[in-house]
């Protein structure tokens, strides 16, 4: 079923909903950064050219991969008319644990206390480098287990009326 979907997904109706799901998530992995560090400038002055680019870099390959993962499970339930198994928790999941991480901390703070939850987040590394490695390996495996439940999806064939 994989490679019918890859093909599905190179029509150019779902080429532009892939490119606008990766603009939305690329554009709020960014904004993420911007509301931890203040400006991109800013980063980029605490951080240095190196770091700087690696930040960049994961947020194109985390936007990529869930950009990815939600388009394919889009054309896939298009074409089956069946989602894959856990098609929405685990990029739900990932999403979640990203906002909850490597977004702005006091603003995350002060959002789940607004709605009654206690929580104390722990900053990790350069500007959290290390929650959004930790996201990426997630999201990763997400994909992974997204393409393998495509794959193995299966479709019943409806008989033709035929005439014997």
């Amino acid at each position: 079923m994989l490679p019918i979907v890859w093909q599905a997904q190179k029509t150019k109706k779902n080429l532009i909903i892939w490119a606008v799901l990766f603009i939305a998530v690329f554009t709020l992995y960014v904004f993420f950064d911007i509301l931890a560090n203040q400006t991109l400038t800013h980063m980029f002055n605490t951080l240095g050219l190196t770091l700087f680019i690696v930040h960049v870099g994961v947020n194109f390959v985390l936007a990529l991969l869930t950009s990815t993962m939600l388009s394919l499970t889009q054309v896939n339930l298009t074409l089956t008319k069946k989602e894959p198994k856990g098609a929405n928790s685990i990029p739900v999941l990932s999403f979640v644990f990203g906002l909850l991480t490597f977004g702005c901390t006091p603003c995350v703070v002060a959002f789940l206390a607004a709605v009654g939850i206690a929580f104390t987040p722990l900053t990790l590394g350069p500007a959290n480098l290390t929650w959004k490695l930790i996201l990426l390996v997630l999201i990763s495996l997400s994909f992974v287990y997204i393409l393998y439940s495509i794959h193995n999806t299966t479709c019943k064939v409806k008989p033709q009326n035929a005439q014997t």
